[in-house]
């Protein structure tokens, strides 16, 4: 079936809706916003509060409009004790209640949470302006747990067809604010990690230090006690041989170095077919040491 419009009523024979005007402005106007200011309906921190706030701007879905004139506030829901979720901002086109807002989409909360999906089907159309991670606990909003979703062309997009430039100053700020956030948390932990390993490697190194003198001194005293037990076992050895060496000839020539070694006069001198001792004793008509020289008896 072929349409056309707009043209003038005469006795009502031309009758227009909304959906036809709307119809006419999609054919030359696409889906999205407006692309100047640069902030276009911009989802920004509210502070240190559990909200966000829409900056002014303007939108089209479908071929209808939206216009936002002061900065708009949304409340957020409080973080979750135990599980994370993220949050969408959307505009959204509503069929049923003829009317389009700018609204929170709550998301399933998750260890690993994801936003939720866009509605776009006979009752309402959606566009995405931005996701808002909320952490488990999470008190406050912080710009750097916002995504800005408005140039991703499958969530929103900017309006093309009647777009003279394009400003991406602010969005461009907004991605270098995230960065600097974003490097400053990740230097905080590296260095939070760094301090945890050294000093885990410095109790380390001291237990293996401890560990070591320990089994030092053990192999010490294992040591030493077996060398005193050598000792002992030698010792022990020795009394019960020294008795029975007179009975060899070994046994013989050891007494005999004895002997020599305790006599009083232990050297000996072969004078013709007779044998003296010579050396110096104690004499007892003296009193005192003098040099001997005697006939063997």
């Amino acid at each position: 079936m072929f349409r056309f419009g707009m043209f003038n009523s005469i006795n009502g024979d031309r009758r227009y809706k909304a959906e036809d005007f709307a119809q006419y402005f999609a054919t030359f106007i696409g889906n999205g916003i407006f692309v100047k200011p640069s902030d276009c309906l911009q989802i920004r921190a509210n502070g240190d509060s559990m909200s966000v706030y829409v900056r002014p701007g303007k939108g089209w879905v479908n071929g209808y409009y939206l216009i936002n004139d002061e900065d708009y506030n949304l409340s957020l829901a409080v973080g979750d004790a135990t599980l994370n979720r993220i949050d969408r901002i959307v505009i959204k086109l509503d069929f049923t209640l003829r009317k389009m807002s700018v609204e929170v989409k709550k998301g399933a909360l998750s260890a690993s949470p994801i936003a939720p999906t866009l509605k776009r089907d006979a009752d309402a159309y959606e566009l995405a302006l931005a996701d808002v991670y909320i952490a488990k606990g999470a008190l406050t909003v912080s710009q750097a747990a916002i995504t800005d979703t408005r140039l991703n062309n499958s969530l929103c997009g900017l309006m093309h067809g009647v777009v003279d430039q394009v400003d991406t100053t602010t969005i461009f700020n907004q991605y270098q604010q995230w960065f600097e956030d974003y490097s400053v948390t990740k230097a905080a932990e590296f260095l939070q990690w760094q301090n945890k390993v050294m000093s885990e490697l410095e109790v380390w190194i001291d237990a293996q230090e401890k560990d070591f003198e320990a089994w030092r001194q053990a192999e010490e005293a294992l040591y030493y006690t077996w060398l005193q037990g050598r000792k002992d076992n030698f010792d022990a050895w020795f009394e019960t041989v020294k008795d029975i060496l007179d009975t060899t000839a070994d046994g013989k020539l050891f007494n005999k170095i004895q002997d020599h070694e305790d006599a009083s006069l232990p050297h000996k001198f072969l004078l013709g077919n007779e044998v003296y001792k010579y050396g110096f004793a104690f004499n007892p008509d003296l009193k005192c040491v003098s040099f001997i020289f005697k006939e063997v008896e």
